[in-house]
């Protein structure tokens, strides 16, 4: 899946609040995990990559889906903490 897709899937389900059931925690934990192995991906394509525009663009790319992992994380923590009370 693209990083595009999976970024506006995040963003979907990151504003569940309250109402969040167990189905759509998972979901979230799917794209959390997505978006990691994408990260993944585009480190090691990091490091083979020839040319300055070429390290800048995935560099870019890397931040961008780091800072929405780090929001789908917290937002997933506190949803899962809701509903174990």
């Amino acid at each position: 899946m693209k990083s595009k897709k999976l970024l506006e899937k995040l963003n979907k389900l990151s504003g569940l609040g309250d109402d969040a059931d167990k189905k759509e925690i998972k979901k979230l934990r799917k794209v959390l995990h997505a978006l990691k192995d994408k990260q993944e991906h585009l480190k090691e394509k990091l490091e083979t990559a020839e040319g300055e525009h070429e390290r800048r663009k995935i560099q870019q790319q890397l931040e961008v889906i780091k800072r929405q992992r780090e929001k789908g994380v917290d937002v997933y923590k506190n949803l899962k903490a809701r509903r174990d009370l």
